[in-house]
């Protein structure tokens, strides 16, 4: 699948220096889905606690799911074929049901076996030649899920050398219970539905009368690109705005011009089905233009915008409005799920403790048993050994008014941002792919940063396992005007390299060179032995 890279913005601990109070922070448990990740936060009296892990979640019937996408690659020696599966998984039983198979590729695969009788399909440990004559190939998008409910954007793309192309794209509705597309009469009743169909029509007339009616020069233009694109009432999105349901119209394009386009229409609010009740506890209680907010018992999780609106900060506030840093991650955020009041049952605390273990520390062979085994020499390659300098980095910056308080001294959350930023860079050039942060394991805080010292943020790989890093970091203040560096920070994080799809890949062995990074390397190790104990007591 060719998704786009997830982003390496993940949830951090909180520094007790972010605090804008000294008491405890509000007892809650909560898993937070938010850009290409899942987060576990847990807070009361020892503090805060936190874990990502780049798992999909959806919860229905009281019961959490892992949903994630495979490529069901079915090549020949002189074409290219791959389609797209969805799984869903259930994380007590472990059982997985396949919820959507590409019968666009598939029936184009069958296509080409009839035009080519004398072409064979590749075996598992063969690969596609640089130059193939067909290519057929799409891409599955999870886009946001509701209950039971997966809205998805899907595309397909044939292209065959010297010849045609096509392309084609549309929206959908997945019913994970059962799998294959919801129609808007099971989303909302057969009346709905056909109000709905009326309204997306009207909207879809209003948008191709708009533009025949334009006296701009280039109207003739656009009123020819337009009819390329046709109204499909089973191309939707299940959305909301705040807890409100609404549903988006898309129309598809077809033709050279516009197939593998869409035309998204203004969404349309849409009363609340009975299945609904379920949605809204896990959506925003208000939303504005700066973020969302999410009421539980007697504080609140605000999730605050940067400018950009690509990162989102989280924080709790009790009623008394006092504030505890969460960090920061990617955008949209997505869903709240409250483990805690009702309490969870320990069966499903397990399972996703399981879930964000697994996510975190094997590989796609490991974890499933639907994907295509990696051939012997793709996996010798890909743990080829690396020394420790290849990926190190260095980067700079100066403290400014906007990192520190009214004291001057620059919040514990600016840092350890920067550190996670530096930790990505040496992870990524380690695994040479997509990187995820999964957890912090230490951050120590010597002395504050003031207002115009230069911070120097030194980060190495420690350890590498099979699929997860350790990355260390070190922090150096400099006073400009006398030239004095302090150690004012240290800090561990662990790294996951994911596929494009996702999902967990080896990464190269680690190749220490001098005893400083063999020391680096054993310590690395005892964590690694310390943290999955500590996590096998948790997990009972």
């Amino acid at each position: 699948m060719r998704a786009a890279a997830p982003s390496i913005l993940l949830l951090l601990l909180a520094a007790a220096g972010c605090r804008t109070e000294s008491a405890a922070p509000p007892r809650a448990e909560l898993l937070v889905a938010a850009g290409d990740s899942t987060y576990w936060i847990s807070s009361g009296p020892r503090g805060l606690r936190s874990r990502g892990s780049p798992i999909q979640l959806a919860r229905f019937g009281g019961r959490f799911y892992e949903v994630y996408v495979v490529d069901d690659d079915r090549s020949y020696t002189d074409a290219e074929v791959v389609a797209q599966q969805v799984w869903r998984r259930d994380l007590i039983t472990n059982d997985s049901a396949l919820v959507f198979r590409d019968t666009t590729i598939l029936g184009l695969e069958r296509w080409y076996a009839r035009a080519h009788p004398d072409d064979r399909r590749l075996d598992p440990d063969e690969s596609l030649g640089d130059m193939p004559h067909v290519s057929a190939t799409s891409r599955f998008d999870l886009l946001d899920q509701f209950g039971p409910f997966m809205s998805y954007d899907y595309t397909a793309d044939l292209i065959v050398t010297a010849g045609d192309e096509w392309h084609f794209a549309r929206r959908g509705v997945l019913d994970l219970r059962d799998g294959g597309d919801a129609s808007l009469a099971t989303l909302f009743g057969d009346s709905v539905a056909r109000s709905l169909r009326k309204k997306g029509s009207a909207l879809f007339s209003q948008a191709l009368d708009s533009v025949l009616a334009s006296n701009d020069a280039r109207a003739r233009e656009a009123a020819d690109a337009i009819g390329d694109f046709g109204f499909d009432s089973t191309s939707f999105a299940l959305l909301s705005h705040g807890d409100v349901p609404e549903v988006e119209f898309v129309a598809p394009g077809h033709g050279s011009r516009a197939g593998g386009l869409i035309l998204p229409l203004p969404p349309i609010p849409v009363p609340e089905p009975p299945w609904w009740s379920e949605v809204r506890r896990t959506l925003p209680a208000s939303t504005d233009s700066a973020g969302e907010s999410w009421r539980h018992d007697h504080f609140q999780l605000v999730a605050r915008l940067n400018d950009a609106q690509d990162s989102a900060h989280l924080t709790l506030v009790d009623s008394a409005g006092r504030e505890w840093s969460l960090g920061v991650t990617g955008t949209p955020v997505r869903r709240v799920y409250w483990l805690d009041h009702p309490q969870t049952d320990s069966t499903t605390i397990r399972a996703l403790a399981r879930a964000f273990d697994e996510a975190a520390l094997y590989s796609d062979d490991a974890r499933t048993a639907m994907t295509e085994p990696t051939t012997t020499d793709t996996r010798l390659a890909a743990r080829a050994a690396r020394p420790v300098r290849d990926s190190q980095h260095e980067t700079s910056e100066i403290m400014m008014p906007q990192h520190a308080n009214i004291l001057g001294h620059v919040f514990g959350g600016v840092i350890l941002s920067m550190m996670d930023r530096t930790a990505a860079v040496a992870a990524i050039r380690h695994a040479r792919g997509n990187c995820v942060t999964v957890s912090v394991d230490r951050v120590d805080f010597r002395e504050p940063i003031h207002v115009g010292d230069l911070v120097i943020m030194k980060a190495s790989v420690n350890y590498a396992g099979r699929t997860s890093m350790e990355i260390g970091v070190r922090v150096e203040a400099e006073n400009m005007i006398d030239g004095v560096r302090r150690h004012t920070n240290s800090c561990y994080l662990t790294f996951v390299a994911i596929d494009r799809n996702g999902r967990p890949v080896e990464v190269p062995q680690l190749l220490p060179e001098t005893p400083a990074e063999e020391r680096r390397y054993a310590a690395a190790m005892e964590r690694r032995r310390r943290r999955l104990e500590e996590r096998a007591a948790e997990n009972g």
